[in-house]
């Protein structure tokens, strides 16, 4: 059976060290029950990227791993003045500081709450003196108290989560490293390096991933993509030898049709009038889309490595190349389908994903709410104006008093519609009286009135822990389904709108609640 998720979400929100341990249960620990299934199948871009190593070898280039992390001196060094430009473009890596973590005699009074005649203080304060000089590492915390203070991993779990805050409320600082958003950034620095120690001519490549802080994720952009990217360094080698290059390598990668356009612009770390991009026509589209940029690299940011040879390079973007090749007009469908390709849904499937936004998070709130629901019901014909107790007790230590009501005159308690259930038929959402099933209809068990019930309980929930002595909640004529605190998943909301398919959860609701602190 699925799991619950709403009521797990729940738990782990009252108590998530609680909710931790008990959903164990939940899974099957013993026995041969699963087996594989035959659904192997390749994404485009890892498929693309094994065909393209194998045609870069036999071309005569040699494969490296490039690092992650550029410093952003080294943009500097490559771009000149355009540098700043560039960083703009550009993912800066940021780190937790390790902060200084005392131990009070308030703290101490907390731990002694969770482990009764705790007595190793100074081999705690050890341990946070390790952690802070990096000795132990953060993700080794809770198993070095375990062993260290002979602790339960409950009791760890707690000590970390409640008593030292100081380990939840660190903020990110920024370093001056940034994620390459160019293989250049990385090629300049090896082949720095290189050049002194292998024979001319140097032909790498690489595939890798590269990050761009972009404007906007569209159809042809994203923040992190794959570049086939390559160089050659040469004793002697000409423009026109380079784009001979990448016109071969297009052919190779399956594009026989292709052509190559000097830019207008040159990026500085491009000798002038030296960089070219490369188009193929997309086969649905017939438009002409830029798959690859190269050029020289200027003799200017060659000299801050020591670099005395002609360098070409170029890059090609894999999931432009693949979105070519499987004549995708979306990047991002190509790439992440599970986010952005067409989306569909079943009654069923759409029923399972209305909730309730608002849901009592402990036993006293499920039972106010439970009770609102029973008296309503109880007392849904009778005339008003009315007033009922629907619950009395205590929570944390306010004695209070709940109510349902109807202030107008002459009409009932409940209006018409409050005891609608929700239903779902051909792909659209609808509130009808529980006395008029809809044929073929999917029931989700959801109702206005357990979805009022439920929101009012919450909000005493929450309004107690702020000190409010008193609360007023009333639905009137309903519009929409915020109004009796449904809720869908967005991907859901997002099918039924584009299938032009109904959310009708209307009607006449006219139910007032409240509270009151009484002590």
């Amino acid at each position: 059976m699925p799991f619950n998720v709403e009521e797990i979400k729940q738990e782990a929100k009252a108590n998530y060290e609680k909710a931790w341990l008990n959903t164990k249960n939940l899974l099957q620990l013993e026995g041969d029950v699963f087996k594989l299934e035959k659904k192997g199948k390749a994404h485009p871009t890892q498929e693309f990227i094994a065909e393209a190593r194998k045609k870069m070898l036999a071309l005569g280039f040699e494969e490296l791993v490039l690092p992650m992390f550029v410093e952003e001196e080294e943009v500097y060094k490559q771009y000149g003045p355009e540098a700043a430009l560039i960083l703009d473009r550009l993912f800066y890596v940021a780190g937790l500081p390790r902060p200084d973590i005392g131990i009070s005699n308030e703290k101490i009074t907390s731990i002694n709450k969770i482990i009764q005649n705790f007595d190793k203080i100074e081999e705690l304060k050890k341990i946070f003196r390790d952690y802070k000089k990096g000795d132990i590492e953060a993700d080794d915390l809770i198993e070095v108290f375990i062993e260290r203070l002979n602790v339960e991993e409950s009791q760890a779990s707690e000590i970390i989560d409640k008593i030292f805050p100081e380990l939840k409320n660190l903020k990110p600082i920024p370093t001056k490293t940034t994620l390459r958003s160019h293989t250049t950034a990385l090629w300049f620095i090896i082949l720095g390096e290189l050049f002194k120690k292998k024979k001319l001519p140097l032909q790498y490549f690489t595939i890798c991933k590269k990050f761009r802080r972009e404007q906007k994720i569209d159809a042809t952009h994203l923040y992190d993509s794959n570049t086939l990217s390559l160089v050659i360094m040469a004793e002697q080698i000409s423009l026109e030898d380079c784009r001979k290059i990448a016109s071969q390598i297009c052919k190779q990668i399956g594009f026989e049709n292709n052509r190559t356009e000097i830019k207008k612009a040159t990026s500085k770390y491009y000798a002038p009038q030296t960089e070219f991009e490369i188009f193929v026509e997309h086969p649905k589209t017939k438009e002409w889309i830029e798959i690859g940029d190269g050029g020289f690299y200027s003799p200017v940011s060659l000299a801050q490595y020591g670099i005395p040879y002609p360098v070409f390079n170029i890059g090609f973007g894999v999931e432009r190349i693949c979105m070519i090749k499987t004549e995708t007009v979306d990047i991002r469908k190509l790439v992440y389908p599970y986010f952005y390709e067409d989306i569909s849904f079943s009654d069923e499937e759409i029923s399972k994903s209305i909730k309730y936004k608002h849901f009592p998070l402990t036993e006293r709130g499920i039972e106010i709410k439970n009770s609102i629901i029973e008296k309503a019901i109880l007392n849904k014909d009778e005339k008003s104006p009315i007033e009922v107790k629907v619950w009395e007790g205590t929570i944390k230590d306010k004695k209070i008093e709940v109510y349902i009501w109807e202030k107008d005159n002459n009409v009932k308690l409940l209006g018409p519609a409050t005891l609608n259930r929700i239903w779902v038929k051909d792909g659209a959402i609808i509130g009808q009286s529980p006395d008029k099933a809809i044929e073929g209809a999917v029931d989700t068990g959801k109702t206005y009135l357990e979805g009022i019930a439920s929101e009012m309980a919450y909000n005493i929930e929450i309004l107690l822990e702020q000190n409010k002595k008193e609360y007023e909640h009333r639905v009137k004529m309903c519009y929409r389904a915020a109004e009796v605190n449904i809720e869908l998943d967005d991907i859901v909301l997002e099918f039924i709108h584009s299938k032009q398919k109904k959310i009708d959860i209307r009607g006449p609701v006219f139910l007032g609640l409240s509270y009151k602190v009484i002590n």
